[in-house]
């Protein structure tokens, strides 16, 4: 391993030579310290031993992901780098489409978001082609049945549906996100804990390479379970970021997906393009740069899953 520190001198004056000397032989002590702990690091991993993480720097994947309540795979602990893992935390907006300035807004953020595009919106496939253009990732918001008398929008998916139905509206509804990785549920609390319905949907996507997130409209949710086992990427939802849309109630949940990305490994956000979240929004970048987390797109997120699988 190869460490070169760069230290650039802008003609001080006189009276802080003394002080630039000791800090950069302070930053040559840190350097070395840092040499000798990665070395070491690196030795073990190649005798087989699996040396002690850091407490609240890194981690090494010893586990194979573990089973979730409903039987789907949780995601395992983060992206391995050499070794090195870092947290993550994907963010995704949902119901973007119905106002074309704000889906323009998130955009425009330069955040790595996942927009979650409703197919009956009349820009939804604009909104599709200049997210992915901008390297967003892009989702399909599925409407789903819910529970009450809530209605989820055109074409929405209906336990009541049988196979050729549920085929047709899905085809629909991707037909008006072009480009989708993947989706996750508008709604659908009584849809996703049905599940026959939930087999119906996935039979008709299986090998499609599509990612599922199960929004968790409802706890007792099969929807990842019966995606997994159709053979598609299943995630679920760990925080909704604006269930109460206050900024004090949006930063904590911030915060909340950060610990949980920092406790776990990983984190999947979902947040809704209200005007306090995309307030919240602005100052995500520093907020996980400051807790050690990269922020990502579910994509991303579930490609270093099945490489973590695959190792």
């Amino acid at each position: 391993m190869r460490l070169t520190l760069c230290i650039i001198f802008m003609s001080p004056p006189a009276t802080s030579v003394i002080q630039i000397a000791s800090a950069a032989a302070a930053a040559m002590l840190l350097l070395a310290g840092l040499a000798f702990q990665l070395g070491s690091r690196e030795a073990a991993q190649e005798a087989g031993v699996h040396a002690a993480p850091h407490e609240g720097y890194v981690q090494l994947v010893e586990s194979l992901p573990a089973m979730s309540d409903s039987g789907a795979p949780v995601l395992p602990p983060q992206e391995a780098i050499q070794g090195v893992v870092r947290p993550m935390l994907a963010v995704i907006i949902d119901d973007v489409g119905p106002d074309r300035r704000v889906a323009d807004t998130l955009i425009a953020t330069g955040l790595p978001l996942t927009l979650s595009i409703l197919p009956f919106a009349e820009a939804a496939p604009d909104i599709a082609y200049s997210a992915s253009r901008a390297g967003l990732d892009v989702f399909l918001h599925l409407p789903m049945e819910p529970v009450g008398l809530a209605d989820p929008g055109p074409n929405a998916l209906i336990r009541a549906h049988d196979a050729a139905e549920i085929a047709r509206r899905l085809r629909w509804a991707l037909s008006r996100v072009p480009g989708a990785a993947g989706f996750n549920n508008h709604m659908g609390s009584a849809m996703t804990t049905d599940r026959a319905s939930m087999e119906r949907v996935f039979a008709v996507l299986e090998g499609s390479g599509l990612i599922f997130v199960d929004s968790l409209t409802h706890q007792r949710s099969v929807a990842a379970a019966v995606a997994s086992r159709a053979g598609l990427t299943a995630l679920r939802r760990d925080v909704f970021l604006d269930h109460v849309r206050t900024p004090q109630a949006i930063d904590a949940a911030i915060g909340e997906a950060l610990d949980r990305a920092v406790a776990t490994g990983s984190a999947i956000a979902i947040g809704h393009p209200h005007a306090a979240t995309l307030t919240a929004l602005e100052g995500l970048a520093e907020r996980a740069e400051a807790a050690g987390v990269e922020l990502v797109t579910v994509s991303r997120l579930a490609q270093a899953q099945a490489r973590h699988q695959a190792s």
